[in-house]
């Protein structure tokens, strides 16, 4: 449905002096009654409503500079990444290393360098450093050379890599209950370590074959 024009405006400014509701005025201009009812919220001033300020403020509106919207977007990113951020540090990462990786989830570019690093974060090189040092050390990210620099790339096979180490974990704890199990046979403690074993069995299992059945979604 078209914008309200002047002459609407105009209309809307008449009829509410003529004592007519919003629905009346709606229905005379065939125009949803919300749309008469908005126009006149975001526009009534100490003087009432005035149908020539409410049309300048509504191009006002229109001609608001695309940086207000940029600045707008950049804000939102940046709570994103503040998210991102949290949710890592809730997994266990350190808070550097944790706000290095979400950078390097969250640019535009594929990789950064540590100078860029250095520059969006706002942290000293020795602090990029120790982070990349450490999100390499655990297979994060991984490290490109580019001529004289080296670039640094949130590596799309990462959380596989970090799952199949929990994995692991698992299987280990599993080893370790069933020896237990063994090892104290028919007692109490041998009863919970074989349940533990059993549990940890099968979860690592359908876990490994989850990995194996999805991992492709990484390379789509």
């Amino acid at each position: 449905m078209p914008r309200l024009t002047l002459e609407d405006r105009r209309f809307i400014a008449d009829g509410m002096a003529d004592g007519l509701g919003y629905a009346e005025i709606a229905r005379r201009l065939n125009r949803p009654t919300s749309t008469i009812s908005r126009e006149v919220a975001r526009n009534i001033g100490s003087h009432g409503y005035q149908p020539d300020q409410a049309e300048d403020r509504t191009r006002q509106r229109g001609r608001r500079p695309k940086q207000h919207k940029q600045v707008a977007r950049e804000r939102t990113e940046h709570q994103f990444e503040g998210k991102l951020v949290a949710v890592l540090i809730e997994k266990g990462f350190p808070r550097m290393p944790a706000r290095a990786l979400a950078c390097l989830y969250v640019a535009e570019s594929d990789s950064l360098t540590a100078a860029e690093l250095v520059r969006r974060l706002k942290v000293s090189p020795a602090s990029v450093s120790a982070a990349v040092q450490y999100l390499s050390g655990i297979g994060m990210i991984r490290r490109e050379h580019d001529g004289r620099r080296d670039r640094y790339v949130a590596d799309n096979d990462a959380w596989f890599r970090s799952m199949m180490a929990s994995a692991q974990t698992m299987v280990s704890w599993g080893q370790v209950a069933s020896e237990g199990a063994i090892l104290f046979g028919d007692t109490s403690a041998g009863a919970r370590m074989a349940t533990m074993a059993k549990f940890i069995d099968h979860v690592t299992e359908d876990m490994l074959a989850a990995f194996d059945r999805w991992r492709h979604l990484l390379y789509s």
